[in-house]
């Protein structure tokens, strides 16, 4: 396959990012993640993968991207592959996705991953593979207002999965006889985070992209294409356009506006397994995890496009709702 061109190309804190997302370009059908992350992000987590040799002309990132659009990287999706040039953006930050190891957890589900492309020699051309990491990790961060605390490592959510305790950074370097990844940033870990650190201080992370018109598409989902009922200039337009069930996106693929007009007080709903039950509309924070039958409080679409929901359809409105509410589920949890 010839090497890919970028569908766009912007500057992000310093990082040329080439994006060519999966879910415009999948040609060869190959397997994709499908669950939203849309208000549920809540951090980037950190990776290694291998140093490879390439033809001129290219870069391990975007070989990498290749190799995932030709079904040559398995079962692993994620949303940048870093190197010493620049980066590659595989999924949009609406989409989970697969490298985390932890299924359904909220490493797969609500983080941002970062592939950065070393080797064990850890010469100048891996330690810029690291700062251009670093300078994203920390981007990727300032833009979904978390701080460093909010950056994973692989090993983290394997150590999570097994049931282990801890501090975040006791997690993050834990050892995991599974896999202790990032292997090449592992062992100097707590001077890869000050890195990101001194980035996060800079100032804030700039876009420098070239001047287009920001279009709004009205889709069921994201990843969804085939559903696309159209693309407009202006948002007031879109949200005109956007059914019951849809939504309206920016050009990143961030759900701007939800129309759950369909749902009404009282409306019995089957929530899918392992679906994030939120204390309000607004915190990224999963109180628990549920499934199973459950009834809309009052039917009235919230922030993030959670509805609060209770367990007894003679519960719906009464009050007060601390007593009554269950918690808060994205309307996209709901099987419908």
């Amino acid at each position: 396959m010839a090497i890919l061109r970028p569908d766009t190309s912007t500057t992000l804190n310093g990082v040329k990012i080439n994006e060519y997302l999966l879910t415009k370009h999948n040609l060869n059908h190959i397997d994709m993640p499908s669950v939203s992350m849309t208000g549920k992000i809540i951090g980037v987590t950190v990776h290694n993968t291998d140093w490879i040799t390439v033809a001129s002309g290219t870069t391990p990132a975007e070989q990498y991207t290749r190799a995932t659009v030709n079904n040559n990287m398995k079962d692993v999706r994620v949303h940048y592959y870093v190197d010493n040039v620049c980066a590659w953006q595989n999924l949009p930050h609406s989409l989970s996705g697969w490298h985390a190891a932890d299924g359904s957890g909220n490493g797969n589900r609500r983080t941002i991953a970062i592939e950065c492309i070393m080797s064990s020699a850890y010469n100048s051309t891996d330690k810029k593979s690291e700062d251009n990491a670093a300078k994203l990790a920390a981007a990727l961060l300032k833009q979904y207002g978390l701080n460093i605390s909010h950056l994973y490592t692989h090993t983290h959510w394997l150590n999570v999965r097994d049931g282990r305790n801890g501090t975040v950074d006791q997690l993050n370097t834990m050892y995991n006889r599974y896999k202790m990844c990032p292997a090449y940033i592992l062992p100097h870990w707590a001077e890869f985070k000050k890195k990101v650190q001194s980035y996060l201080n800079a100032g804030t992370s700039t876009i420098s992209a070239p001047s287009a018109k920001q279009l709004y598409r009205v889709r069921k989902s994201w990843a969804d294409a085939k559903s696309q009922l159209g693309a407009y200039s202006s948002l007031e337009n879109a949200k005109k356009a956007c059914k019951v069930g849809y939504s309206v996106f920016d050009a990143n693929g961030n759900a701007v506006y939800t129309n759950g007009g369909k749902f009404t007080k009282g409306q019995k709903v089957a929530i899918r397994a392992n679906t994030p039950l939120f204390a309000s509309a607004e915190t990224t924070s999963v109180t628990r995890r549920i499934s199973g039958t459950y009834y809309l409080y009052d039917g009235i679409a919230c922030k993030n496009g959670r509805y609060r929901i209770t367990t007894k359809p003679e519960f719906c409105g009464k009050t007060p709702v601390g007593q009554y509410v269950t918690g808060y589920v994205s309307w996209d949890n709901f099987n419908q």
